[in-house]
């Protein structure tokens, strides 16, 4: 087996690591090929193909879309896309927009408060990202107010915590269109995280492929067995690719590693050659 890792984050987003450090730790760890999938931006992939070229590590252009379904959110990872593509620049910042509006309203509601967390502090810290929840939860952490981020999203930034702001998303069908205009490959990523029973999730996955999408990430971190062989079988009924990775950060979510995951991830290369005999 050649491993891989088909879902990975940088500081472009809400990852620790930098494109290319992520690049040479893929290429310490043995990885044949990783995908940089940072949310909402493709602003650390040319970086991250650079360092790969450099190493022998095929980097994938990708990017990770939060949208809708049915009023839940759900996650589409965009595969071998055209980062230069007009279109997904246009939905890009709509996001963006989107998502600097609902930042302002929850450090406005920290302020009024008295916590030390603002706009130009998280832009000063953070720069060249894509600033949202996980930014606002490292601060917090810096200024003692939670033991971690998890701890800060727990106290203050999840569903029903003082500072949730519900943030306006695409639909799955726009998100799904907008990774197709680009040249991309739409994958669903991580199913058993929407919380659906497996009736709902075969809804989900049949109603995705009808939207434009390609495969389902069926290996991902925590899955055991039972869970990647119902998705694997899920995606072979409806003719979907199979894909997988760790959706790893690097510190703010320490017991992910990059390629295994939670310990248990093995990811083979081959998925990645089937992945390819999509593009059209």
């Amino acid at each position: 087996m050649t491993r891989i890792d088909l879902h990975v984050h940088t500081t472009a987003s809400d990852g620790t690591l930098t494109p290319a450090a992520v690049t040479a730790r893929a290429h310490s760890l043995g990885l044949a090929a990783i995908a940089i999938t940072d949310h909402d931006t493709v602003e650390g992939v040319a970086e991250a193909v650079r360092a790969g070229k450099e190493l022998g590590v095929e980097v994938v252009p990708g990017i990770e879309l939060s949208c809708y379904y049915q009023g839940r959110e759900v996650h589409v990872l965009g595969y071998f896309i055209d980062i230069a593509s007009a279109s997904l620049a246009e939905t890009i910042r709509a996001v963006t927009e989107n998502r600097k509006a609902r930042n302002h309203i929850i450090a406005e509601r920290m302020a009024a408060d008295g916590l030390p967390v603002s706009i130009d502090e998280l832009k000063r810290r953070f720069p060249h990202t894509v600033i949202g929840r996980p930014h606002f939860a490292e601060v917090l952490v810096e200024h003692g107010l939670a033991d971690s981020v998890s701890d800060a999203f727990a106290r203050y930034l999840n569903r029903g915590r003082p500072y949730f702001e519900p943030q306006k998303r695409m639909n799955m069908d726009e998100a799904a269109a907008a990774i197709n205009a680009a040249g991309g490959l739409a994958v669903l990523a991580h199913p058993y995280q929407y919380r659906y029973s497996e009736a709902e999730m075969r809804r989900l996955f049949a109603d995705f492929k009808s939207c434009g999408g390609t495969g389902i990430e069926c290996f991902y971190s925590g899955y055991d067995a039972e869970k990647s062989a119902f998705l694997t079988s899920a995606a072979a009924e409806l003719g979907m690719c199979v894909t997988g990775g760790s959706d790893f950060h690097g510190s703010v979510k320490p017991d992910i590693e990059l390629g295994s995951g939670k310990g248990g991830l093995n990811v083979d290369r081959e998925l990645l050659n089937k992945l390819k005999e999509r593009i059209k």
